[in-house]
């Protein structure tokens, strides 16, 4: 009897098969195409029960969901290995459930690449799969459902992540003009740069003048050892849009697809850090395209990140210009390329930028603005050259696309995670509530208006992803899965304006039983209707 290896994408299905057999294990894969099971998509009903649970949650493919089920039977055990992320975990534990009466012990394994080596290292640190690892991804699906159908209006559609862009927008006040400076050096060295959005007290006309300004020669004040960190999805996001002109969209299925074909590790990480594993394993790739790289010198993974930073997988040429390689590997380029300086030492040095103001003024500039300037970063960098470096001799002021700058935001307030942050970019922009440089449209100012102020703080947005990736409170209670425990207890803490709608939206909606489908299945009972969902009941495990 083979083993049963059941991941998510189909793409990377052959992939893993041949990873496998080359590691003299005799194994099937099937994919779950996403979600095994999933709510459905229209809000027009919602679909949850007074006591939180999601009655209306059932298999996407019933064909798929059968399919499962059979190859468990003739399968030695059973192997999960969905991503190791919240969604992963709800989809391993579903599939746990799907085949509990078959295989009441699959295993889980965390891919983190999909080649030999991380499959093995992924095997070896293999467990059992844990209903509590799904509760953060079941407990949000809850609540931003409950968010969305509740809140969201005629031609107003309400996010928990969405509408907190809104905020975002309104306080951050994004742009995409960025005016990048250049001084002389006293000592006759590279010169001094810096770069600063263009905002008040500068406006657009200040920013064309001082790129036109010849600043006056700096010397040095200070000198420390510089750090550079790896590139996280959002990240790299940033930069394929400004060196790509990629979207985020594209920038991730062409992540995804290098990931699938062993080509890159999981690309959908929030880490700015590495392992000492993965160090080590970078630095082969780049040291056979004759760069020196000190493993030492990458910044090490925090204890809770699960992934390393994306690095590239197998051989990958720096030297080529990652914009003429087309998409797939113009992004694996421009990662090999950045993440080669987190494996050299260089030296940041900062200039005495006292002199600029009094040069400003004398220029013209107003105080304020010559203040501003004044007060900015002057640096440089000392040590060996990389492919890509950034620098540039001569002030310019660039207009930056929407996409990189909205993501840059969206970062900063920590809001949504990498596997969300092309979707709801993109839509976000899509929905013309912005102008090309970020002021509010009359749609916008409408969906402003009509968007409850509590939920367009971002910070509203961010405690209820922190609640829910991070639960202390009990949830062992009888006949309820924690999931809806844990929901119940971040809506009914929510500020008033907020908690009285959602509770109001299912505390009239009479508890439902659990359906098994196990049963259903077994007993070829069609459940295309919610109401059949409810013939067979369960008490959860």
């Amino acid at each position: 009897m083979s083993e049963l290896w059941i991941i998510e994408a189909p793409g990377k299905a052959r992939t893993l098969e041949g990873i496998l057999a080359r590691l003299g294990l005799d194994a099937a894969v099937q994919a779950t195409k996403g979600h095994l099971l999933q709510m459905p998509e229209s809000l027009g009903t919602l679909g949850i029960d007074k006591d939180f649970h999601e009655y209306a949650r059932a298999p996407q493919d019933l064909d798929l969901y059968k399919r499962i089920r059979t190859m468990a039977r003739s399968a030695s055990k059973v192997i999960i290995a969905t991503d190791a992320d919240s969604e992963g975990d709800v989809i391993a534990w579903d599939v746990a459930e799907a085949i509990a009466d078959i295989q009441p012990h699959p295993i889980r394994v965390r891919l983190k690449g999909m080649d030999d080596e991380s499959i093995q290292e992924a095997l070896g640190a293999a467990t059992e799969v844990l209903k509590a690892d799904a509760i953060p991804g079941r407990t949000r699906a809850i609540i931003d459902r409950m968010i969305g159908a509740t809140f969201s209006k005629p031609g107003v559609t309400v996010g928990r992540v969405a509408t907190a862009m809104l905020g975002v927008v309104i306080t951050e006040k994004p742009t995409v003009w960025r005016l990048n400076l250049s001084a002389p050096a006293k000592d006759g060295g590279r010169p001094w740069l810096t770069n600063v959005d263009v905002k008040p007290p500068m406006s657009l006309s200040d920013a064309r003048q001082l790129e036109k300004t010849a600043f006056p020669a700096l010397s040095m004040k200070s000198s420390d050892q510089a750090v550079s960190q790896p590139a996280h999805m959002g990240d790299i996001i940033v930069r394929a849009s400004e060196e790509l002109d990629m979207r985020p969209s594209e920038t991730a299925r062409a992540l995804q697809r290098s990931y699938e074909a062993g080509k890159m590790s999981y690309p959908r990480s929030g880490s700015r850090g590495m392992s000492p594993v993965a160090a080590r394993k970078l630095k082969k790739i780049l040291q056979k395209s004759g760069y020196k790289f000190n493993e030492e010198s990458v910044a090490g993974k925090p204890e809770n990140d699960v992934h390393d930073a994306p690095y590239p997988i197998g051989n990958v040429d720096v030297t080529n210009n990652p914009a003429r390689l087309g998409e797939d590997e113009g992004v694996r380029g421009l990662v090999a390329r950045d993440l080669i300086k987190t494996g050299q030492k260089h030296v940041k040095e900062t200039a005495d930028s006292s002199k600029i103001r009094n040069h400003l003024l004398s220029e013209g500039f107003s105080p304020e603005v010559a203040q501003m300037i004044a007060s900015l970063n002057w640096h440089r960098e000392q040590g060996p050259r990389y492919p890509g470096q950034v620098s540039w001799s001569e002030s310019r002021l660039e207009k930056r696309n929407q996409d990189a700058v909205l993501m840059e935001s969206v970062m900063k307030a920590g809001l949504g995670r990498p596997s969300t942050w092309p979707n709801h970019i993109e839509s976000f922009l899509k929905r013309d509530l912005v102008d090309e440089d970020f002021k509010l449209t009359e749609k916008g100012k409408s969906w402003l208006r009509q968007s409850p102020r509590e939920l367009i703080n971002p910070k509203l947005s961010v405690a209820i992803e922190n609640a829910c990736e991070n639960a202390t409170a009990n949830l062992d209670v009888s006949g309820r899965e924690p999931w809806e425990v844990l929901a119940q207890k971040i809506v009914t803490a929510l500020p008033g304006n907020i908690q009285a709608p959602l509770v109001g939206s299912v505390e009239n909606v009479q508890s439902r039983p659990r359906t098994d489908f196990r049963h259903m299945v077994e007993a070829g009972i069609d459940f295309d209707s919610l109401t059949v969902h409810n013939a067979f009941a369960y008490t959860p495990d």
